[in-house]
């Protein structure tokens, strides 16, 4: 069977921006140690025990010995691969860490190179297990070489045209024909009007492609559908014998086995079809409804994985549903695209692949940083003529001394970098009161909803909070900077890395008489309590110590306020902290409830003070009703009588 589509990481290693987390769980528990079974159930249940591996302690619970070192060696298998580590059960060899795993744990600050090395050597097929055979006779691929290509010569993908074209490409030789396809595909897809209609051009795309490029396959299953006719119209009874059964569960064998939900649907109407004497045709046509979808929804799962694993090298960006590269990072790509790039062969793959220096990089050149410098020196003196005289900030670039070594160079430009972006956040910022703007966002929360953002649940979240700042951020007028305003961090292209860190508040807006603490999630019902109920207090009350002579509101935001939730907030509104006890306000609103607030700054044009006084209205209902969930009822029309005052 021939192994035609690829993805960097795995499923179960969804999110990178755990991986340096679970390879120090490795290190400190497990170097030098052998990779037993009973090793690897240790190693996922400290992933648990770290908050590295999220999941509902009910469903941990119920996982057996078995499942949870299934889930570690899966874990493993992707900083095996990236060449962080070196730990297999059949290896003789204990765990090891590789001069590369040691360089991410040791160099926080230097993650995207120590990934953009790592992902430019990361190769199909390879001589670690499992990685190499007949399933990869015909592979000779580079991902990201072939992702960094593809997207730079295409100005961006789709997550449609990653799962269709790009986790499909398996040969270099095939990088400048995808391209090709690429641009073919999307001027077929642009003489097609209406929503509706262009996803139907997707998937018959994707169809078509997929009937090709597993053709192979399909005519395996095919033969086994010949045979199940074949002995069915020898007995009745073989569909429903154990030879039967095991010959249709061959056939409607996916990526999780023969026993999912759809597979067993596929097997109940190929055994209905078979009672009624239809014919192989029918039986293959019944096979390729199933499995044909099937490798869609898996191409479009990788979709948003790849985007994820190339995000983790510095080079790419999201926007919206498509993978775009970093703007200030063009001539860095340019340089490693001029590079010819091939293969490893086996015998000196693990030594480059565990390198901590290999391969080098244009960065890594000091004619390369003193023209790169000078690139982002140019950019950071246009911005900072536009926005950062207004806002104090300085011109670091002109303040710099001559960089004396690759080291030196390398900090200047990482200082110069940070105060662009720094620069680039300001006229973000300023930017965010304008109508497009404000239309922008309030879509965009429907984006989140209706879950069409490149990179998947792992995103959500974070763009949630992004979101959500942007809302404070056309509502202007703060005290402090946008930067210092957000919890979550940000790339060149100002999209959302990953969601605040549990240890503070996701977003803290002050302004001249007051402060707004705004805490937002994705949970609903039961488990939005559950989550939330203690870290949302603690962190108001954390900013309301630190700024003593402010008020200060806490905003809550959700796509649906759950009654605990409500409660929550409502009766408990003293908390102890630094051995002293503080009132609190923490108002929860809905994500709707936010967008009618924006949208009503949009037609009115409110001012920071009209919206301070919209709080203390809340806070003031709060105090005097009893009732919680009836107050919370009220504050739909509170928003609305206040809006007729302005």
């Amino acid at each position: 069977m021939q192994y035609y589509q690829w993805t960097i990481g795995s499923t179960t290693v969804r999110n990178p921006n755990r991986l340096r987390d679970g390879l120090k769980v490795l290190k400190e528990n497990f170097e030098g140690k052998s990779w037993n079974l009973n090793q690897q159930g240790r190693f996922f249940d400290l992933l648990k025990e770290k908050g590295v591996y999220e999941i509902e302690e009910e469903n941990y619970g119920r996982m057996t010995k078995a499942r949870k070192q299934e889930h570690a060696r899966k874990w493993i298998s992707v900083l095996n691969q990236l060449g962080f580590s070196f730990a297999y059960e059949s290896s003789e060899k204990p765990v090891i860490i590789t001069k590369a795993g040691n360089a991410l744990l040791k160099h926080p600050d230097l993650e995207e190179e120590v990934f953009l090395r790592q992902l430019l050597k990361y190769q199909k097929p390879s001589p670690l297990p499992k990685q190499s055979g007949e399933a990869f006779s015909r592979v000779d691929i580079l991902p990201f070489v072939a992702s960094l290509k593809i997207a730079y010569e295409s100005g961006g993908l789709s997550k449609e045209e990653i799962s269709i074209f790009l986790n499909t490409t398996i040969r270099m030789k095939d990088v400048d024909s995808t391209i090709t396809q690429v641009e073919n595909y999307r001027v077929q897809r642009s003489k097609i009007d209406g929503k509706v209609r262009r996803k139907e051009f997707y998937y018959y795309t994707q169809l078509n492609r997929l009937e090709n490029i597993f053709a192979e396959e399909i005519a395996e299953r095919y033969a086994l559908i010949k045979r199940l006719v074949s002995e069915g119209k020898k007995s009745n009874n073989f569909i429903t014998s154990t030879d039967g059964k095991n010959l249709l569960a061959e056939i409607t064998k996916g990526g999780k086995g023969s026993k999912t939900v759809k597979a067993k649907q596929a097997q109940l109407q190929i055994i209905n079809a078979t009672r009624k004497g239809k014919g192989a045709a029918t039986i293959k046509k019944i096979f390729l409804g199933y499995y044909l979808p099937l490798k869609i929804s898996t191409l479009k799962d990788y979709a948003d994985l790849t985007a994820r694993y190339l995000r983790k090298s510095g080079l790419f960006s999201i926007s919206r549903d498509k993978l775009v590269i970093v703007s200030e990072k063009e001539d860095l790509i340019k340089s490693l695209l001029f590079q010819k790039w091939q293969l490893t062969d086996d015998k000196n793959y693990l030594e480059y692949l565990w390198n901590d220096t290999r391969p080098v990089l244009p960065s890594d050149k000091e004619d390369y940083l003193k023209k790169h410098l000078v690139t982002l020196s140019r950019k950071e003196k246009v911005l900072f003529e536009k926005v950062g005289t207004r806002e104090a900030l300085g011109l670091v670039s002109e303040k710099l001394p001559t960089g004396r070594n690759i080291l030196e160079l390398k900090q200047q430009t990482k200082a110069v970098e940070t105060n662009l972006l720094r620069l680039k956040e300001i006229e973000f910022y300023y930017s965010q009161s304008k109508e497009d703007q404000i239309n922008d966002i309030l879509g965009f929360y429907n984006l989140i909803r209706d879950k069409e953002i490149l990179g998947g649940e792992a995103y959500y979240p974070a763009y949630l909070e992004w979101n959500t700042w942007r809302v404070f951020l056309a509502i202007d007028t703060l005290a402090n900077k946008p930067y210092e305003a957000r919890g979550f961090r940000l790339d060149e292209e100002l999209q959302p890395i990953h969601n605040a860190p549990g240890n503070r508040a996701d977003m803290v807006f002050e302004y001249e008489d007051y402060v707004i603490v705004t805490e937002v999630t994705l949970s609903t019902r039961a488990n939005q309590w559950s989550s939330e109920a203690e870290p949302v207090p603690r962190h108001v009350a954390k900013v309301q110590v630190a700024n003593k002579n402010k008020e200060v509101f806490g905003i809550f935001v959700a796509p649906e306020i759950d009654p605990n939730t409500v409660l929550s907030f409502f009766n408990s509104r003293k908390y102890s902290i630094e051995n002293s006890i503080i009132e609190l306000t923490i108002i929860p609103l809905t994500i709707e409830q936010i967008k009618l607030i924006l949208s009503i700054f949009r037609d009115k044009r409110f001012t920071v003070k009209d919206m301070n006084r919209l709080l203390k209205t809340m806070q003031g209902e709060m105090t005097t009703t009893s009732d919680a969930i009836q107050w919370h009822k009220k504050l739909p029309a509170l928003i609305n009588d206040w809006a007729e005052t302005l």
